[in-house]
């Protein structure tokens, strides 16, 4: 496997989704082509990296592994849902009906998980 096609498989490991998935995500007609990309068979073109990135919320130097550091401060996907849903059941409010809204959500809580680790290891 190339390192791209180990990333893709770790991320989409990480959210507990399948190829199949996956492929439908990024409007794929086969997911056999996805499945190329993390078995190291093909590459994405540069625009589908992008989408690739997006939908796993990483950079495209982190799917190529290029930045080591941004990945060690990565929550699990379950560890980012639940603390959105004891937010949405504490103010009574929805974070996830608004794609633009749970970005931001996510950013934030990515944020504060990588200043906390930044403060435990400089503290």
């Amino acid at each position: 496997m190339s390192v791209l096609g180990d990333r893709l498989k770790e991320e989409r490991e990480k959210r507990g989704w399948s190829q199949v998935l996956v492929a439908k995500k990024l409007g794929l007609k086969r997911s056999s082509t996805y499945a190329n990309w993390e078995y190291g068979i093909r590459e994405p073109d540069l625009d589908m990296l992008q989408k690739l990135a997006d939908l796993y919320e990483v950079s495209i130097d982190q799917l190529n592994g290029r930045n080591e550091k941004e990945s060690e401060y990565s929550l699990p996907e379950d560890v980012i849902l639940d603390v959105i849903k004891e937010a949405e059941a504490e103010y009574k409010v929805s974070l996830r009906d608004d794609p633009v809204v749970e970005a931001a959500v996510r950013d934030l809580i990515h944020n504060l998980a990588k200043m906390k680790k930044s403060a435990q290891k400089n503290g």
